[in-house]
Protein backbone atom coordinates (compact mmCIF):
# COMPACT_ATOMS: atom_id res chain seq x y z
CA UNK A 1 0.00 0.00 0.00
CA UNK A 2 1.56 3.66 -0.49
CA UNK A 3 2.66 5.58 2.28
CA UNK A 4 -0.07 8.31 3.39
CA UNK A 5 2.50 10.89 2.60
CA UNK A 6 3.37 10.71 -1.06
CA UNK A 7 4.60 13.95 -2.47
CA UNK A 8 6.06 15.21 -5.50
CA UNK A 9 6.32 18.62 -6.22
CA UNK A 10 5.43 20.71 -9.17
CA UNK A 11 2.98 19.02 -11.67
CA UNK A 12 3.40 21.30 -14.65
CA UNK A 13 4.83 18.85 -17.56
CA UNK A 14 8.76 19.30 -17.70
CA UNK A 15 10.98 21.14 -19.55
CA UNK A 16 7.97 22.69 -23.91
CA UNK A 17 -5.43 40.93 -45.79
CA UNK A 18 -7.91 38.53 -45.31
CA UNK A 19 -8.48 36.77 -49.16
CA UNK A 20 -12.04 37.14 -50.81
CA UNK A 21 -12.44 33.42 -51.00
CA UNK A 22 -14.94 31.48 -53.80
CA UNK A 23 -18.45 29.89 -52.25
CA UNK A 24 -16.62 26.82 -51.89
CA UNK A 25 -14.35 25.64 -49.18
CA UNK A 26 -12.06 22.68 -49.20
CA UNK A 27 -12.37 19.85 -46.93
CA UNK A 28 -11.18 19.41 -42.99
CA UNK A 29 -11.01 20.37 -39.23
CA UNK A 30 -8.75 21.65 -37.29
CA UNK A 31 -7.31 24.71 -34.73
CA UNK A 32 -4.96 27.50 -35.02
CA UNK A 33 -2.40 26.81 -32.39
CA UNK A 34 1.06 28.01 -31.98
CA UNK A 35 2.03 25.09 -29.52
CA UNK A 36 0.99 24.30 -25.75
CA UNK A 37 0.67 28.09 -24.29
CA UNK A 38 3.62 27.60 -21.01
CA UNK A 39 4.76 24.36 -21.57
CA UNK A 40 7.54 23.37 -23.46
CA UNK A 41 7.63 19.72 -24.16
CA UNK A 42 9.88 17.15 -22.91
CA UNK A 43 12.45 15.01 -24.99
CA UNK A 44 9.81 12.01 -24.57
CA UNK A 45 6.70 13.67 -25.81
CA UNK A 46 8.47 15.60 -28.31
CA UNK A 47 7.63 12.95 -31.17
CA UNK A 48 3.76 13.22 -29.80
CA UNK A 49 2.88 16.32 -32.25
CA UNK A 50 4.15 18.49 -35.27
CA UNK A 51 3.33 21.68 -36.83
CA UNK A 52 1.86 22.16 -40.12
CA UNK A 53 0.41 24.68 -42.40
CA UNK A 54 -2.71 25.13 -44.22
CA UNK A 55 -1.88 25.36 -48.03
CA UNK A 56 -5.34 25.70 -49.73
CA UNK A 57 -4.32 27.45 -52.97
CA UNK A 58 -6.61 30.87 -51.39
CA UNK A 59 -9.61 29.22 -50.46
CA UNK A 60 -10.67 28.34 -46.80
CA UNK A 61 -10.35 25.17 -44.68
CA UNK A 62 -13.31 23.79 -43.31
CA UNK A 63 -12.87 22.59 -39.53
CA UNK A 64 -15.14 19.28 -38.79
CA UNK A 65 -16.37 17.60 -35.51
CA UNK A 66 -15.45 14.21 -37.31
CA UNK A 67 -12.58 12.97 -40.03
CA UNK A 68 -15.51 13.19 -43.09
CA UNK A 69 -16.43 15.98 -45.12
CA UNK A 70 -20.32 15.68 -44.31
CA UNK A 71 -19.60 16.27 -40.64
CA UNK A 72 -20.80 18.98 -38.80
CA UNK A 73 -18.17 22.04 -39.39
CA UNK A 74 -16.89 24.22 -36.71
CA UNK A 75 -14.58 26.71 -37.98
CA UNK A 76 -12.42 27.41 -40.81
CA UNK A 77 -8.71 28.20 -41.63
CA UNK A 78 -7.40 30.25 -43.93
CA UNK A 79 -4.65 29.51 -46.29
CA UNK A 80 -1.17 29.78 -44.42
CA UNK A 81 -2.60 29.12 -41.05
CA UNK A 82 -0.78 27.20 -38.07
CA UNK A 83 -2.06 23.75 -36.82
CA UNK A 84 -0.52 21.28 -34.47
CA UNK A 85 -1.37 18.46 -35.28
CA UNK A 86 -1.53 15.16 -32.55
CA UNK A 87 -2.12 12.37 -34.29
CA UNK A 88 -4.51 10.80 -37.29
CA UNK A 89 -7.42 8.79 -38.27
CA UNK A 90 -8.63 7.13 -41.45
CA UNK A 91 -11.34 9.17 -43.21
CA UNK A 92 -13.20 9.44 -46.23
CA UNK A 93 -10.36 10.16 -49.74
CA UNK A 94 -9.70 14.07 -50.20
CA UNK A 95 -7.97 14.80 -53.20
CA UNK A 96 -6.48 18.12 -52.31
CA UNK A 97 -3.57 20.99 -53.16
CA UNK A 98 -0.59 18.99 -51.30
CA UNK A 99 -1.75 15.56 -51.44
CA UNK A 100 -4.66 12.65 -52.24
CA UNK A 101 -5.45 11.03 -49.19
CA UNK A 102 -7.87 9.02 -46.76
CA UNK A 103 -5.88 10.80 -43.82
CA UNK A 104 -7.46 13.75 -41.59
CA UNK A 105 -5.56 15.18 -38.74
CA UNK A 106 -6.39 15.62 -35.59
CA UNK A 107 -5.29 18.95 -34.18
CA UNK A 108 -5.02 20.25 -30.65
CA UNK A 109 -8.59 21.32 -30.41
CA UNK A 110 -9.89 17.80 -30.63
CA UNK A 111 -11.63 18.41 -34.10
CA UNK A 112 -10.24 17.42 -37.82
CA UNK A 113 -8.72 18.39 -41.28
CA UNK A 114 -8.06 16.97 -43.80
CA UNK A 115 -4.56 16.01 -44.40
CA UNK A 116 -5.15 16.83 -47.99
CA UNK A 117 -4.45 20.57 -47.18
CA UNK A 118 -2.07 20.54 -44.67
CA UNK A 119 2.25 20.42 -45.06
CA UNK A 120 4.12 19.13 -42.62
CA UNK A 121 7.21 16.93 -42.22
CA UNK A 122 7.29 13.74 -43.86
CA UNK A 123 7.61 11.65 -41.36
CA UNK A 124 4.68 9.46 -40.43
CA UNK A 125 2.00 10.46 -37.60
CA UNK A 126 0.70 7.92 -35.41
CA UNK A 127 -3.11 7.32 -35.86
CA UNK A 128 -5.78 7.80 -33.05
CA UNK A 129 -6.76 4.33 -32.81
CA UNK A 130 -6.88 2.94 -29.55
CA UNK A 131 -4.70 -0.17 -28.51
CA UNK A 132 -6.19 -3.14 -26.89
CA UNK A 133 -6.86 -1.89 -22.71
CA UNK A 134 -3.86 -4.18 -20.61
CA UNK A 135 -5.23 -6.85 -18.42
CA UNK A 136 -6.89 -5.74 -15.28
CA UNK A 137 -9.98 -5.02 -13.21
CA UNK A 138 -12.34 -3.05 -15.44
CA UNK A 139 -15.06 -2.37 -13.28
CA UNK A 140 -16.81 0.84 -14.21
CA UNK A 141 -18.01 3.53 -11.31
CA UNK A 142 -21.71 4.50 -11.22
CA UNK A 143 -21.62 7.81 -13.37
CA UNK A 144 -23.60 10.46 -11.35
CA UNK A 145 -26.30 12.06 -13.27
CA UNK A 146 -23.51 15.16 -13.83
CA UNK A 147 -21.46 12.53 -15.73
CA UNK A 148 -18.65 12.45 -13.67
CA UNK A 149 -16.80 9.93 -11.47
CA UNK A 150 -13.76 9.66 -8.98
CA UNK A 151 -11.17 8.50 -11.23
CA UNK A 152 -9.72 5.82 -8.49
CA UNK A 153 -11.77 4.96 -5.19
CA UNK A 154 -8.97 6.41 -2.43
CA UNK A 155 -8.97 9.64 -0.72
CA UNK A 156 -8.03 12.94 -1.19
CA UNK A 157 -3.87 12.88 1.03
CA UNK A 158 -2.54 16.41 -0.59
CA UNK A 159 -4.72 19.10 -1.99
CA UNK A 160 -4.65 22.03 -4.14
CA UNK A 161 -2.26 24.86 -4.09
CA UNK A 162 -1.97 24.14 -0.08
CA UNK A 163 0.30 26.40 2.03
CA UNK A 164 3.08 23.75 2.55
CA UNK A 165 2.55 23.26 -1.42
CA UNK A 166 1.69 26.52 -3.49
CA UNK A 167 2.76 25.17 -6.30
CA UNK A 168 0.81 21.93 -6.19
CA UNK A 169 -1.90 22.09 -9.15
CA UNK A 170 -4.44 19.49 -8.43
CA UNK A 171 -5.03 16.65 -5.55
CA UNK A 172 -3.16 13.53 -5.06
CA UNK A 173 -5.34 10.76 -4.53
CA UNK A 174 -3.27 7.70 -2.56
CA UNK A 175 -3.97 4.04 -3.57
CA UNK A 176 -2.01 0.58 -4.44
CA UNK A 177 -0.20 0.37 -7.50
CA UNK A 178 -1.62 -1.14 -10.35
CA UNK A 179 -5.47 0.30 -9.17
CA UNK A 180 -7.06 1.12 -12.68
CA UNK A 181 -7.47 4.51 -13.22
CA UNK A 182 -10.72 6.05 -15.23
CA UNK A 183 -11.67 8.80 -16.99
CA UNK A 184 -13.72 11.10 -14.68
CA UNK A 185 -15.82 12.69 -17.73
CA UNK A 186 -16.30 11.77 -21.40
CA UNK A 187 -14.04 13.46 -23.96
CA UNK A 188 -11.54 13.48 -26.09
CA UNK A 189 -7.78 12.03 -25.23
CA UNK A 190 -5.94 15.46 -26.07
CA UNK A 191 -2.44 14.06 -25.06
CA UNK A 192 -0.80 10.38 -23.54
CA UNK A 193 2.77 11.12 -23.28
CA UNK A 194 5.88 10.75 -20.57
CA UNK A 195 6.71 13.67 -18.85
CA UNK A 196 9.89 13.59 -17.34
CA UNK A 197 13.63 15.60 -17.23
CA UNK A 198 15.26 13.16 -17.22
CA UNK A 199 15.38 8.90 -17.45
CA UNK A 200 12.15 7.42 -18.34
CA UNK A 201 8.65 7.04 -17.43
CA UNK A 202 8.82 3.03 -17.07
CA UNK A 203 10.81 3.27 -12.90
CA UNK A 204 9.63 4.74 -9.72
CA UNK A 205 10.65 8.36 -9.74
CA UNK A 206 11.81 10.69 -7.05
CA UNK A 207 11.49 14.29 -6.01
CA UNK A 208 14.94 14.91 -7.92
CA UNK A 209 12.75 14.15 -11.04
CA UNK A 210 10.54 17.18 -12.57
CA UNK A 211 7.75 16.27 -14.57
CA UNK A 212 4.01 13.96 -14.03
CA UNK A 213 5.38 10.49 -15.44
CA UNK A 214 3.08 8.75 -17.73
CA UNK A 215 0.19 11.36 -18.12
CA UNK A 216 -2.70 11.90 -19.63
CA UNK A 217 -5.05 14.57 -20.90
CA UNK A 218 -8.60 14.24 -21.71
CA UNK A 219 -10.78 17.61 -22.81
CA UNK A 220 -15.06 17.66 -22.80
CA UNK A 221 -16.81 19.27 -25.41
CA UNK A 222 -17.53 22.60 -23.25
CA UNK A 223 -13.40 22.73 -22.99
CA UNK A 224 -12.67 21.40 -19.46
CA UNK A 225 -9.48 19.38 -19.17
CA UNK A 226 -8.84 16.79 -17.16
CA UNK A 227 -5.11 15.20 -16.32
CA UNK A 228 -4.00 12.48 -14.83
CA UNK A 229 0.03 11.87 -13.90
CA UNK A 230 2.22 9.07 -12.59
CA UNK A 231 0.90 6.06 -13.85
CA UNK A 232 2.40 2.76 -13.76
CA UNK A 233 3.17 2.49 -17.32
CA UNK A 234 1.86 4.56 -20.41
CA UNK A 235 -1.81 5.40 -20.67
CA UNK A 236 -4.38 2.18 -21.93
CA UNK A 237 -5.63 5.37 -24.43
CA UNK A 238 -4.50 7.47 -27.30
CA UNK A 239 -4.73 11.18 -28.67
CA UNK A 240 -7.75 11.63 -30.86
CA UNK A 241 -9.65 9.02 -28.71
CA UNK A 242 -12.87 9.68 -27.27
CA UNK A 243 -14.05 8.28 -24.10
CA UNK A 244 -16.74 8.10 -21.55
CA UNK A 245 -16.69 8.48 -18.06
CA UNK A 246 -15.24 5.24 -16.09
CA UNK A 247 -13.48 3.86 -19.32
CA UNK A 248 -10.38 2.47 -18.39
CA UNK A 249 -7.38 5.28 -19.06
CA UNK A 250 -4.67 3.65 -17.88
CA UNK A 251 -3.16 2.06 -14.17
CA UNK A 252 -1.77 3.80 -10.37
CA UNK A 253 2.12 4.44 -10.09
CA UNK A 254 4.61 6.39 -8.90
CA UNK A 255 6.56 7.77 -12.19
CA UNK A 256 8.09 11.03 -12.73
CA UNK A 257 8.45 13.46 -9.46
CA UNK A 258 6.52 11.02 -7.01
CA UNK A 259 7.75 9.38 -3.77
CA UNK A 260 5.29 6.42 -3.96
CA UNK A 261 1.72 4.97 -5.61
CA UNK A 262 -0.53 7.77 -6.37
CA UNK A 263 -2.62 9.89 -8.74
CA UNK A 264 -2.15 13.34 -9.07
CA UNK A 265 -5.42 14.98 -10.61
CA UNK A 266 -5.79 17.89 -11.96
CA UNK A 267 -8.92 19.83 -13.24
CA UNK A 268 -8.43 23.09 -15.91
CA UNK A 269 -11.14 25.11 -17.31
CA UNK A 270 -9.42 25.09 -21.11
CA UNK A 271 -7.23 23.11 -23.50
CA UNK A 272 -3.84 23.28 -23.01
CA UNK A 273 -3.95 22.61 -18.86
CA UNK A 274 -1.75 25.76 -17.59
CA UNK A 275 -1.21 27.04 -14.43
CA UNK A 276 -3.54 29.89 -14.76
CA UNK A 277 -6.71 27.38 -16.06
CA UNK A 278 -5.94 24.89 -13.45
CA UNK A 279 -8.77 25.15 -11.08
CA UNK A 280 -9.62 23.03 -7.26
CA UNK A 281 -10.48 19.80 -8.31
CA UNK A 282 -11.97 19.07 -5.09
CA UNK A 283 -15.21 21.31 -4.63
CA UNK A 284 -15.49 21.08 -8.86
CA UNK A 285 -15.82 17.32 -7.93
CA UNK A 286 -18.17 17.94 -5.08
CA UNK A 287 -20.57 20.52 -6.89
CA UNK A 288 -20.90 17.62 -9.92
CA UNK A 289 -22.11 15.12 -7.17
CA UNK A 290 -18.76 13.21 -7.11
CA UNK A 291 -18.04 11.33 -3.86
CA UNK A 292 -14.92 12.60 -3.00
CA UNK A 293 -13.89 12.91 0.57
Amino acid sequence: MPAKTAKHAKHQPAKRRHRRVSAAVVAGLGLIAGGLAGVTASPAEAAASVSGTVSTGGLVLNVRKEARTGAARVGTLLEGAKVTIMCQVKGNPVSGTVRSTDLWDMIASGMYVSDAYVKRPATPLPLCAPPTPKSGPTTTPAVGTSGWVLPVPAAMNSGFRTVDRPSHNGMDLAIARETPIKAAHAGVVMRAFCNVSAGTCDTDGSLSIVGCGWSLEIRDDEGITTRYCHMVRRPTVVPGQRVAAGDLVGFVGSSGQSTGPHLHFEIHTAFPATIENAIDPFPYLKAKGVPVR
